[in-house]
């Protein structure tokens, strides 16, 4: 069997890895949970690296890796938990910027409010999920391999 040669392919070129910083935030009561939900970064090492771009130069594809812990706190009543998010993912945009695709490999972090694809709440996604969004905004969830923990859950009263 003769080979075959492939022309015009110029390779996978993924830009060099940057660091990208969790920044804490606080969700407001009725967004996730029926409280407001906080993060606080306990340790992380979180990089991002571009994979491709849309023609115009913004970014179309980026990888995100590195180890990262959070508390997720209650702001209401103090109570929290530790959770790994440390896992990667790949998001996907489209030309004006807006998420097309977001490709999980848990543990990773994500919210869903009311009226997206899974019931409100802020998940730790582990295994393979991918969360699709569509142009107005409502997130589903295309593949949904693994374990979700609601960390809502254990920090209502």
């Amino acid at each position: 069997m003769a080979a075959t040669q492939v022309t015009g392919w110029t390779g996978y070129q993924p830009e060099p890895w940057r660091p990208w910083i969790q920044e804490e935030w606080i969700a407001p009561a009725g967004r996730y949970c029926s409280f407001p939900l906080g993060v606080r970064v306990v340790s992380q090492d979180i990089r991002v690296r571009v994979l491709a771009r849309h023609p115009g130069g913004a970014a179309r594809l980026e990888e995100f890796a590195g180890p990262l812990t959070v508390d997720f706190v209650n702001v209401d009543t103090g109570a929290s938990v530790r959770r790994d998010a440390g896992g990667s993912g790949v998001a996907e945009y489209r030309p004006d910027g807006s998420y097309a695709r977001y490709t999980i490999v848990g543990p990773a972090g994500f919210g869903f409010r009311a009226g997206d694809g899974l019931p409100k709440g802020y998940y730790i996604l582990d295994g393979l999920h991918v969360i699709s969004f569509d142009a107005d905004g409502i997130r589903r969830l295309a593949v949904g391999i693994g374990n979700r923990e609601n960390v809502c859950d254990p920090l209502t009263p």
